[in-house]
């Protein structure tokens, strides 16, 4: 069990200087990885030792947000689950992890400011006493992990390197994710890079029988052959029509790069070109741990959403947009919605096609796309996709 804490404020591994200079506020670092399912059940592990060996009530990992000054929860362990609702983001500055993540250092203290935020029968009944100690990430501050116990505690220095120890292997547990997840990422592109070269070079078998067909229909106007050139320039213009249509839909979907850190962040990315091009404003929702999906569906997924989101700010003449992503038993929903003109009015036939190809790409990945409009209220696009 820990005890005493006076002294860890002066042990050298929580001392400011021994991590990035600060000037002000510290520099901090985005965490290039989306936690998942398998990640959050590693730190849970982690959490589940540390609170054995300090006999403390819960703990929770908070991970510095990648779209704002906050703290978003990506494990938690002996929480109510209401709380871990309530808690699922915090400000940066909020009480004694805004401390620690601040500063640099181990900090504790107890549970009045967390009570005030979340009043009920944790903070300030059966947990009286906070530790934070910070996270660092390639030398930059990635959030903090905390300790509950039922009275404030003073940790010996000898307790706090400990700590500091842990600390270093949740940081290094998260880079190894990062590093199994980016590969398996470049390795799925470089496949598809491949696919998409081979698709690209099979067009010499096109071109080759167009040419022949031309052949053909040279000698059918010389002979003044009008059925026969008829015929072939039918045959031309459907399979350059057929063509055209299914080669550049393969080679987007194989050529197109997805992010490599991840759908959540690649969703941001394009939100935020959407906006810097249009007047529309845009909202993105999302659960606090990001939902576990295979690399084909966050690639699916992506596309349909693209394709949604730009058919909105191309086709829909609407002032507000939103992305949700939301949870409905074992389904998935991505919600895009927006107070246009509605389907009918605002769809050109390019983008009649565009849907067709977001049809497909739902069925690939076992989802389903409902449309909902409505002239002069706007539209509604729900992809449901199973995860159970």
């Amino acid at each position: 069990m820990m005890q005493g804490f006076g002294g860890c404020l002066n042990h050298p591994r929580f001392h400011p200087e021994a991590h990035a200079p600060l000037a002000g506020l510290p520099e901090f670092g985005k965490l290039p990885i989306e936690p998942d399912k398998a990640l959050e059940a590693l730190l849970e592990g982690f959490l589940d030792t540390i609170m054995r060996m300090t006999g403390a009530l819960g703990g929770a990992v908070r991970l510095v947000s990648t779209t704002g000054p906050e703290l978003y929860l990506g494990a938690s362990r002996g929480l109510p689950p209401e709380l871990t609702q309530e808690e699922s983001h915090v400000d940066l500055t909020c009480g004694v992890c805004g401390d620690a993540v601040q500063a640099g250092r181990l900090h504790s203290g107890g549970s009045a400011y967390c009570a005030e935020r979340n009043p009920g029968t944790f903070f300030g009944g059966c947990c009286r006493g906070v530790v934070a100690v910070p996270l660092d990430f390639r030398g930059q501050r990635i959030g903090v992990f905390n300790l509950f116990f039922s009275e404030p505690r003073d940790i010996e220095p000898e307790a706090a390197q400990l700590l500091g120890s842990y600390a270093e292997l949740i940081g290094l547990t998260l880079e190894n994710a990062r590093l199994v997840r980016e590969n398996q990422r470049m390795n799925l592109l470089a496949e598809r890079q491949a696919i998409a070269n081979e698709i690209h070079d099979s067009l010499s078998q096109n071109l080759f029988y167009g040419r022949l067909r031309m052949s053909v229909l040279t000698e059918a106007l010389r002979t003044g052959d009008q059925p026969l050139t008829e015929r072939c320039l039918e045959d031309i213009g459907e399979a350059l029509d057929s063509g055209q249509k299914s080669v550049r839909e393969l080679i987007t979907h194989f050529r197109s790069q997805m992010d490599p850190l991840g759908l959540h962040h690649a969703l941001y990315m394009l939100i935020d070109s959407l906006k810097a091009r249009s007047s529309i404003s845009f909202e993105f929702a999302h659960p606090s741990i990001h939902p576990d999906l295979t690399l084909e569906q966050e690639l699916q997924v992506f596309h349909v959403l693209r394709e949604a989101l730009n058919n909105v700010v191309l086709h829909s003449h609407a002032t507000q947009a939103r992305l949700a992503i939301l949870r409905e038993g074992p389904l998935l929903l991505f919600e895009v919605t927006d107070n246009g003109l509605g389907m009918a009015a605002a769809t050109s036939p390019a983008g009649h096609y565009g849907l067709t190809i977001m049809q497909e790409r739902a069925r690939r990945i076992g989802a389903t796309l409902d449309i909902h409009s409505a002239a002069g209220v706007g539209t509604r696009i729900v992809l449901a996709l199973p995860t159970a």
